[in-house]
């Protein structure tokens, strides 16, 4: 029986003083790849003195400057390998990474994917590098994997094992965005294609100082997550016209047609995933069709709470949901009304519990104003008693 064979893709630009490290780490593997592309994206430093080091080992693909999904996709027809591994050229894979995903990928045919988690690896200006431990990962069920996606990316190409097949049907990234090309790309192999986690982290996510983005487009590394906002609205008001309700739901529970219950649960899902990033007029609707249209007054059920509460939760660091309420007085009107026609007590004591958390807290960082405003709109959402936390 013929081996398995892995190719790796490595877009880089400019990062001669990382990318042999990178290298290192995945022609070092206990399997080795059978394949190892990497495309010099324009680089202007000595990159292509540094690739030249490692000969055949490696096939160079050189291009102008045109950007990490381009990059990506110059390289993708000129795969040979039965799995694709794509890895960032600043990153470091832990030596038995493919042997790990192989150990999966082969036993269990019906797996198209499989993916881990990552230690942080913090590179300081000195040059000092300093662990800083597991990057936090829910733990969600293969069933559930794809409408979680739909809230977060838990996800990293650098992490994951793809069978070369999945690629290919379902094309090339999206060289129009900046920054959330491989979310965008993972949302697409997590809606066709089974998953599995594996235990144990299989690379080191490198942080460190510098430029990002594609030319024209270049910030730096502290104002990645604001572009990670503007992207990822983009991608999830495109999706919310592609996809069915039924998509927002398990797999298990999202085919055919919803019954009510199903269907309440499915619209909350979306209404999370929106709020989550302050797209209020479209959560508004999807908890109004929900609460009000859909089984209204009918208690929560304890997946329906934890939903409710995620919709309301950082996006990253930031508190997109909340203040999207607070600072902005229609939505926070709308979503007060919507509450009071619910007759859902469950929703209303829920919702006006994490505002009043909230608020609260501005409070004590003496964040008056929008502390006042949070804690106003709880006790509108949740009634009187409503300004203290619980």
């Amino acid at each position: 029986m013929r081996a398995p064979s892995v190719t790796v893709i490595i877009p880089t630009c400019n990062r001669a003083h990382f990318i042999g490290e990178t290298l290192d780490s995945v022609l070092g593997q206990t399997i080795p790849p059978a394949q190892v592309i990497v495309v010099n994206d324009g680089s202007t430093d000595t990159t292509p003195e540094v690739l030249a080091r490692y000969g055949r080992r490696i096939e160079v693909i050189d291009q102008t400057n045109s950007g990490r999904p381009r990059a990506v996709n110059r390289a993708i027809p000129e795969v040979r390998g039965d799995y694709l591994w794509i890895f960032d050229d600043d990153d470091l894979a832990v030596p038995q990474s493919v042997e790990r995903h192989l150990a999966v990928l082969e036993a269990e045919p019906s797996v198209d994917f499989t993916y881990a988690g990552c230690i942080i690896l913090q590179t300081h200006p000195d040059g000092r590098t300093e662990e800083k431990g597991p990057l936090p990962m829910p733990e969600v069920s293969a069933d559930e994997a794809f409408s979680r996606l739909l809230e977060q990316n838990f996800m990293q190409l650098q992490a994951m094992l793809v069978r070369t097949r999945c690629y290919r049907e379902i094309g090339l990234f999206n060289d129009r965005l900046n920054l959330c090309d491989d979310y965008d790309m993972i949302l697409r192999l997590g809606r066709r294609f089974t998953g599995r986690r594996l235990d144990a982290p299989t690379f080191l996510f490198r942080q460190h100082a510098g430029l990002r983005g594609r030319p024209g487009a270049l910030f730096p590394a502290e104002h990645r997550s604001r572009y990670w906002v503007l992207e990822n609205r983009d991608i999830h008001l495109r999706l919310r016209a592609q996809l069915r309700l039924g998509e927002y739901l398990p797999r298990s529970l999202g085919a055919g047609e919803l019954d009510s219950k199903s269907r309440r649960r499915a619209l909350l899902q979306r209404a999370c995933v929106m709020a989550r990033l302050a797209l209020w007029p479209e959560a508004l609707a999807d908890f109004e069709e929900g609460l009000v249209d859909t089984l209204p007054g009918e208690p929560l059920t304890a997946l329906e709470r934890d939903l409710c509460r995620r919709a309301l939760s950082k996006f990253i660091r930031f508190d997109l949901a909340i203040e999207g309420l607070v600072d902005e007085p229609a939505p926070g009107r709308r979503f007060g009304d919507i509450l009071a026609r619910s007759d859902n007590g469950d929703a209303r004591r829920l919702f006006a519990g994490e505002l009043s958390r909230y608020g609260w807290a501005r409070m004590r960082q003496r964040e008056v104003r929008r502390g006042m405003r949070a804690l106003a709109l709880a006790q509108r959402v949740g009634g009187t008693g409503s300004l203290f936390p619980t």
